[in-house]
């Protein structure tokens, strides 16, 4: 079957696609039991031990759709060497089949299903793979010396999340100190000395504060604390990890609502998951609060809690998280932004497998999370117009956390459908891949402008450490405590025989016949593409005159509408034009919605007739250490400045009384706003004539990729009262150029010089309300 649908978005306008006509979904849309995969098991399979006659070896085929994978095995001793073949088109014209052996001393599993067997003995041999001597990255000058874990086969580097998740999910016992080693590289003290501090290594805007999840780090260190009694490391780890939370609190943590800010941990493809209007107005994001960037400083507070037995406020922060992000049918993935706080309808199935893991709150999260036959993708729903890479795609170390999380929801359903992904994943492929397809499962598919997986490597690393975390802590239930490992199995639908066993530090252990619960999964309903896609964002524009406000949207006959005022809905089903009664100045947004919501269009705020609650302080009328005055890039600036002793000062007398922003008009173009580290970071404080402070905070300002380009800061918010004289100071803040890791990279930033440097033409000041 196949039919044409339309995808509506006014950046592209209208765009034909069709449904591809190999798909291997079933419509059915239902919470049903999935221990049925798209597999044929062989007709003469080995016994239920897995064991192969050494003189003669075995042969085995699967099917998987219409691709065949057949594994050749010989064992000597009790190893195994594997040859495996795959009919399946490999990504970018890789080899159809490959050869790898287990070694003496590698952990050894005997499934009972030879093809299980082998795909883990597969990630032991692509761990080895990535283990290397040497790093290296174009960002960086030199090479650098570690015996660390490198990312993949296309990726010759250390990255933080990646490497804390992989080391979480499988590392830090595969190889305690190749993996310790790893995360240490991923910490550095500041360029002027001082303690060490976790690096944000990528990340939109010019990388943290607009990203902030390099607490990821706290995962892998801790998931190695436990294999490891090195004393030394266990007091670098609270350092650290205190040092890390008392910059973020300073920076990126929100007392109004107990948050953090900043972008999705590991979804950081912006114009993958973030909707239009953010994609190149990076402050957006910077304002932004995530689900899962949360749970992972959560994850650092509580951390630090267990080393150290000092009150961190993790159940605060646990509450806050619950509270803002749990819709009451599903988590949010993020709020998208400060003038319109309501939390988004588009989940993801890492943030979600974190909830449960994390908090435990929402069990039920799982259950009513989308799958297809062939897995769950990483979002939910769908961006239109948007190549595959995030959206419309699994990531298998994603699949392997929703895995730890079912078995802690005793949901087998769920449990039992990624562990039939991960398998058929790794089987097809000759390799754990970086992501897949998640209509087909495939490396590729081809679909214009939007083809993909845009990018996707061999022996992903957080993939390979997926698989292992799968079999280790999913199935076997296996932790470790004071130098003991404990096992607490669980039997998966088709992929393990109730006599299967692993042994793992010399010690063999027995998987019984306890299982989960059935438990309950969602299929995605394929028989229309809205059932798969959010809407498109309506088109808004707003005017008014006194208290009457109107606001004007592009429509679809087949879509319903709602209105968001100041992040809340307040009407639901509604027409064009809307009209409203604002005696303040109030924040609204549209939301779409056929078989899913869109994401919010962005917030347009009333500021009264002609921008009355808008006062603006022009750069002129600011005393300024520092820089260059210019009129370059099409405005009054400084420019050059922005050095450690540089600093900006002003008066400003409110018009109104009442909840204002502080904004800077700034220029960034020290990189581009996917790249780089020099997010302009600058603090502000604010005194009454008296001399009393009123607010100490942070501008913001993420890179904009040119000079001539001028954007917006973060809104600051602060409470001021008409006619009184206030003092506005701008200082130095902090970004990642400041840690001397970056002393050896090659854009701005790098050098034995910080850099944070910034434009400003201008400061407004938004009154929003008494």
């Amino acid at each position: 079957m196949s039919y044409c649908y339309f995808f509506l978005v006014s950046m592209w306008g209208c765009t034909e696609n069709k449904k591809m006509e190999d798909s291997v979904w079933e419509d059915s849309g239902t919470a049903q039991d999935t221990s049925e995969v798209d597999v044929m098991e062989p007709a003469d399979s080995p016994d239920d031990s897995g064991s192969v006659d050494p003189t003669e070896g075995i042969s085995e085929e699967w099917m998987f759709g219409e691709d065949t994978v057949r594994i050749e095995v010989e064992e000597q001793d009790g190893l195994r060497q594997y040859q495996m073949y795959s009919t399946h088109p490999q990504r970018d014209n890789g080899l159809t089949e490959r050869l790898f052996s287990e070694e003496a001393g590698d952990p050894i599993l005997r499934s009972g299903r030879l093809l299980t067997d082998a795909l883990f003995a597969m990630a032991v041999h692509e761990a080895k793979e990535n283990a290397v001597s040497q790093i290296q990255d174009a960002a960086f000058q030199n090479i650098k010396d570690c015996e660390c874990f490198q990312t993949g086969e296309l990726w010759n580097w250390v990255w933080t999340r990646d490497i804390a998740y992989a080391t979480e999910l499988g590392l830090a016992w595969l190889d305690t100190d190749r993996a310790k080693n790893s995360l240490l590289i991923k910490t550095s003290a500041r360029k002027s000395g001082g303690g060490l501090e976790i690096i944000q290594d990528t990340g939109t805007g010019g990388s943290w504060p607009v990203s902030t999840d390099r607490v990821t780090w706290v995962r892998g260190a801790m998931a190695v604390l436990q294999h490891s009694d090195d004393q030394e490391f266990r007091d670098t780890l609270i350092s650290v990890l205190q040092n890390t939370a008392e910059t973020d609190r300073q920076y990126v943590y929100d007392a109004r609502d107990g948050l953090y800010f900043g972008e999705t941990s590991f979804l950081d493809w912006r114009e993958q998951t973030y909707p239009v209007w953010v994609q190149n107005n990076p402050a957006q994001i910077a304002m932004s609060k995530s689900l899962s960037t949360n749970l992972n400083h959560l994850y650092l507070l509580r951390a630090l809690e267990s080393l150290t037995s000092e009150d961190h406020q993790s159940q605060a922060l646990a509450d806050a998280i619950d509270s803002h992000f749990w819709t009451g049918t599903f988590y949010s993935s993020f709020k998208t932004t400060e003038l319109n706080s309501a939390p988004t309808h588009q989940q993801d199935l890492l943030a979600t497998a974190l909830a449960v893991l994390d908090l435990g709150t929402h069990p039920e999260a799982l259950a009513q999370y989308p799958h297809s036959t062939v897995g769950a993708p990483v979002i939910f729903p769908q961006q239109q117009l948007t190549p595959i890479y995030h959206n419309r795609a699994i990531w298998p170390f994603v699949s392997s956390y929703a895995i730890l999380a079912a078995r802690k929801a005793d949901n087998g359903a769920v449990f039992d459908a990624n562990w039939n992904s991960i398998v058929r994943g790794a089987a097809l492929n000759l390799s754990h891949m970086e992501n897949l397809e998640w209509q087909t499962g495939k490396n590729w598919v081809e679909d214009g402008i939007y083809s993909g997986p845009v990018v996707n490597s061999r022996r992903q690393l957080w993939s390979v450490a997926g698989f292992l975390g799968a079999v280790v802590h999913g199935v076997f239930g296996l932790t470790k405590e004071n130098g003991e490992w404990t096992a607490d199995p669980v039997v998966p639908g088709d992929w393990f025989s109730e006599d299967a066993t692993l042994t793992i530090d010399g010690t063999t252990f027995s998987i019984g016949a306890n299982r989960l619960s059935s438990g309950n999964i969602t299929m995605a309903d394929e028989s229309d593409w809205t059932n798969l896609y959010s809407a498109a964002i309506p088109s808004v524009s707003l005017s008014g005159t006194g208290d009457a406000v109107t606001l004007s949207f592009s429509s679809d006959e087949d879509a319903r509408y709602h209105i968001y005022r100041d992040g809340l809905q307040v009407a639901s089903d509604v027409t064009s034009p809307w009209t409203d009664n604002a005696d303040y100045s109030a924040c609204y947004a549209v939301v779409a919605e056929l078989a899913h919501r869109s994401p919010a269009s962005g917030p347009l705020c009333w500021w009264g007739d002609n921008y009355t609650r808008i006062q603006t302080i022009p750069i002129s009328s600011f005393a300024v250490t520092g820089g260059e005055f210019s009129e370059n890039h099409g405005r009054p600036h400084y420019e050059n400045w922005g050095e450690s002793s540089h600093h900006m000062q002003t008066e400003v007398v409110p018009n109104h009384t009442g909840a204002h922003y502080l904004q800077l008009v700034y220029g960034n173009g020290a990189n581009g706003v996917d790249s780089g580290i020099t997010a302009a970071v600058k603090r502000v404080t604010v005194t009454d004539s008296s001399g009393a402070e009123v607010l100490s905070a942070s501008f913001v300002m993420p890179q904009l990729g040119a000079w001539d380009s001028w954007g917006d800061s973060n809104l600051v918010p602060v409470t001021l009262q008409a006619g009184e004289s206030y003092t506005v100071v701008i200082t130095d803040g902090l970004n990642m150029s400041y840690f001397a890791h970056y002393t050896d990279f090659v854009q701005a930033g790098g050098g034995s010089s910080s850099y944070n440097y910034v434009n400003i033409a201008e400061m407004k000041l938004l009154f929003m309300r008494e």
